[in-house]
């Protein structure tokens, strides 16, 4: 066990990171440039180098402007962590075509970090000292992407002026498989599209129409074009597929292309650096009306738009409006999602939360609402601090004792969890960077088809993504766990500050509580009780001993309802 550790540490460090990256506005240049060609180039150049441990990362359809790439933040990584001690590239294009970015790297980044550079054909090595003509070549390289971004923005042009559609189908359509250009009807979710119209029709709001579709099971836009295969833009970390947003049915409700017609140039970019898409002003659209076979006729959409146009959006919270302090601090005690806060609509003096995730009052699963007034929080919060504020001035050590004790045993076990879920991430990581590398070679001698290489290849990335999101998570957790005694002591100070004053405020609650679970009332009448557990800072839930002021809290502001505390966790 112990070698085979040792062996893995071994193959981490020193690692001589061979950077690929192409993108399809490389052109002419693809043959010369093909991932294939810079691999032998670059191993080679290794090998004669004396260059042994060398890890391959690549980056294959990826623009140079933009350096959030997978493979290259991945690298970036790597080095973070004194993995990698160089980096070769066959040129400075492949590294990147942002001049100022890419001297950055070379210049300040690299060396600051030890690590070698090489650019193979430029002639480029750091170990042989700065280069003169590095800065002209990253100004060339950019020259060539921003003349590239104008022959596609204008090739563009011509084909979205040309009636050609620039977008992806709609829901609703496909692309013909005789014509890419051309959108034909796809039956089975341009049903449901046409079933949309006909309940706005009927009278239906967004809502109801959403939550008709979620409730029959029906797949959203998203989950549908992922089982058939389809990518898309968007998010995709839905975790119910059959959610619908009313945005969505407000959005396809109101989308021209299902009368036939196509509309190119609703977004816009700013520049071949910046890839946000902008909304583009409607009188900048282009319009090409009965292109394609109709969804919804156009007397029926025209309709909809005047029954739409009617509807009276809810007014926006003034700016000035009271926010409850204990917003974002307050969780379901049994699906443990987040508590809105609400105003009661008749008597704007009475503010209360409930659970996020109920079926009354939203389209969630937990079954009941966990209805808690602001006010009895408070009261019952004002009660808790109190009573270990007490505890704290009658017998010090013995608190600070105490929370010694939770903390050092909660750290232990929260260190053991972290490092072991860091461990399986590192793990998974490195298995994922090898599947890559066989899919690679596999779609390269035509064992992987190229639409199975490229459904294949987004999983990897999205999931190195991830796993690169959460090792970070991870190892700042774990760096953050060395501080515990600093935050004990700020735990401490800030009780005391508590003493010293009349009411609660924001800032005190978010230094002292971590989150607090509220649980769904119990009994009947007036006997009715509801449990809510405080999870403080630092320390989590505290139980302070028996003979240190041992009782429960009632709070009486909501007639008929006893809001409980309850300071034992078997309760």
């Amino acid at each position: 066990m112990q070698s085979k550790k040792r062996k893995l540490i071994t193959e981490e460090i020193g690692i001589t990171a061979l950077y690929n990256r192409l993108s399809r506005d490389d052109g002419t240049e693809s043959e010369s440039n093909s991932i294939a060609n810079q691999k032998k180039l670059l191993s080679q150049k290794a090998k004669e180098l004396g260059l042994t441990n060398t890890r391959f990362y690549v980056d294959d359809g990826y623009t140079g402007t933009n350096f959030n790439r997978p493979s290259f933040q991945q690298m970036i990584e790597d080095i973070e962590m004194g993995y990698v001690t160089a980096v070769m590239v066959k040129d400075l294009s492949r590294l990147g075509r942002d001049y100022v970015s890419v001297g950055n790297y070379t210049d300040s980044y690299f060396p600051d970090h030890n690590v070698r550079f090489i650019a193979v054909n430029d002639g480029i090595d750091s170990d042989e000292g700065e280069s003169e003509i590095a800065p002209f070549k990253n100004i060339l390289n950019e020259m060539y992407a921003r003349d590239i971004s104008k022959k596609v923005r204008s090739s563009h042009r011509l084909r979205g002026n040309a009636g050609e559609p620039l977008s992806q189908p709609p829901y609703g359509y496909m692309k013909s498989p005789e014509n890419k250009k051309k959108w034909i009807i796809d039956p089975e979710s341009a049903a449901i599209v046409k079933r949309i119209f006909k309940m706005c029709v009927e009278g239906n709001g967004n809502e109801t129409i959403a939550r008709t579709l979620q409730e029959e099971k029906i797949l959203n836009p998203m989950a549908y074009w992922q089982s058939k295969g389809l990518g898309r833009g968007g998010k995709k970390t839905q975790p119910n597929p059959y959610r619908w947003c009313k945005t969505t049915i407000q959005k396809i409700l109101a989308q021209q292309e299902y009368c036939g017609d196509i509309i190119n140039f609703k977004t816009y970019s700013k520049n071949f650096k910046n890839k946000t898409r902008l909304e583009n002003p409607k009188e900048n659209w282009v319009i090409f009306k009965d292109v394609h076979e109709p969804i919804i006729d156009r007397a029926t959409f025209e309709q909809i738009q005047r029954l739409t146009a009617k509807t009276k959006r809810r007014a926006p919270k003034p700016n000035n409006a009271t926010k409850s302090i204990f917003s974002d601090l307050l969780f379901c005690g049994d699906c443990h999602s987040k508590m809105r806060h609400h105003t009661n609509t008749i008597n704007k003096d009475i503010h209360f939360f409930v659970c996020a995730n109920n079926t009354v009052d939203y389209r969630g699963t937990c079954k009941s609402r966990h209805y808690v007034r602001a006010d009895s929080v408070e009261q019952v919060v004002m009660l808790e601090l109190r009573r270990m504020a007490d505890f704290l001035r009658i017998d010090e050590d013995a608190f600070a004792d105490l929370l010694a004790q939770k903390t050092n045993k909660e750290l232990l076990k929260e260190q053991q969890q972290a490092e072991a879920d860091l461990q399986k991430a590192v793990v998974r990581n490195d298995t994922v960077s090898k599947l890559y590398e066989k899919l690679y070679e596999d779609n390269a001698i035509g064992k992987v088809s190229d639409e199975w290489f490229m459904q294949l290849s987004h999983k990897y990335e999205m999931e190195r993504l991830e796993l690169k999101t959460k090792m970070t998570d991870l190892r700042k957790k774990l760096a953050d766990m060395g501080s515990r005694q600093q935050e004990r002591d700020n735990f401490i100070h800030a009780i005391r500050r508590f003493m010293e004053m009349d009411k609660l405020t924001a800032p005190l609650l978010r230094e002292l509580i971590d989150h607090i679970d509220v649980y769904e009332t119990e009994g009947v009448g007036k006997s009715r009780t509801q449990r809510i557990v405080i999870y403080y800072r630092f320390v989590g839930y505290i139980e302070l001993p028996d003979n240190y002021f041992r009782k429960n809290y009632k709070a009486d502001t909501r007639k008929g309802v006893a809001v409980e505390y309850i300071p034992t966790m078997s309760a």
